[in-house]
C-alpha cells in the first residue's frame, strides 16, 4: 500500500510538472517575458484539472490526483504543507518588499553603503568572500539578518538592494518567481480544500435525502 502510494504520488507529480513547466515556459517564451504574468495561466490550469477530476472526465489519474491532494488537507501533512507555505510567502514577500524599499525610501542609504563598499558591486568578489564563510558564520548571519528585520530593516533594505543590484536585479526575479509559486500552490489547496468540503457537504445532504 505504502508503496502504491508513493509511485501514485510520483505519476501525479510528474504528469503535473509535465503540463505546467511547458505551459509556463511557453508563456514566458512566446507571449511575455514576465514571469509574474504567467500566474493566471497556471491557475487556469491547476482549477480545470481540479474540475475535470471532480467529474470524473480524467479516468484513472484522476482517482489517483484527488487522493493525492487529499492527502495533503488532511493530518500532520496539512499542517506541514499548509505551514511552509505561510512561512515562505511571508520570507519571500518579505524580501521583494524590502528590496523594493531599498530601491525607493532607503535609496539614501543604499547609495551610501555602496560609496563606502565599492567591494559590493562586484558579484564576483562577493561570491569570494562568501566561500569563505564557515557553517558557524551562515548561522550567526541568517539570526542577525531575522534580527534585523526587527531592529535595523532600513539598514537590512539597502543591503539586500545593493545585493541585487550586484546581481543584474536576478535577486528580486528568483525571489518573485518563488513567491508567484508558493502562491499559486496555495491558493490551489485552499481551492481543492474547498471544494472537497462542498463535495462531502453535498453527499452528505443526498444521503439525508434518501
Amino acid at each position: 500500500m505504502k508503496r502504491q502510494n508513493i509511485l501514485e504520488g510520483l505519476i501525479v507529480f510528474g504528469v503535473m510538472t509535465g503540463i505546467l513547466l511547458p505551459a509556463r515556459l511557453l508563456f514566458v517564451s512566446y507571449i511575455s517575458s514576465d514571469w509574474f504574468g504567467s500566474f493566471g495561466i497556471i491557475t487556469i490550469i491547476s482549477v480545470t484539472m481540479i474540475v475535470l477530476t471532480k467529474k470524473g472526465k480524467l479516468g484513472r489519474f484522476g482517482e489517483m490526483f484527488e487522493r493525492q491532494i487529499n492527502k495533503l488537507q488532511k493530518g500532520k501533512r496539512a499542517k506541514i504543507v499548509y505551514g511552509q507555505s505561510i512561512i515562505f510567502l511571508l520570507i519571500l514577500g518579505g524580501t521583494i518588499f524590502a528590496i523594493e524599499q531599498g530601491n525607493s525610501t532607503y535609496v539614501d542609504l543604499k547609495n551610501q553603503i555602496l560609496e563606502e563598499h565599492e567591494e559590493f558591486a562586484d558579484p564576483n568578489e562577493l561570491l569570494a568572500k562568501s566561500k569563505q564563510l564557515e557553517a558557524q558564520d551562515w548561522i550567526f548571519g541568517v539570526l542577525g539578518l531575522f534580527l534585523a528585520i526587527f531592529v535595523a530593516f532600513p539598514q537590512l533594505s539597502a543591503v539586500l538592494a545593493v545585493l541585487n543590484e550586484s546581481f543584474d536585479g536576478w535577486v528580486l526575479h528568483f525571489y518573485t518567481v518563488a513567491f508567484v509559486e508558493y502562491l499559486e500552490l496555495f491558493g490551489i489547496l485552499i481551492y481543492f480544500r474547498y471544494s472537497l468540503s462542498r463535495k462531502k457537504s453535498h453527499s452528505i445532504a443526498e444521503d439525508k435525502n434518501l
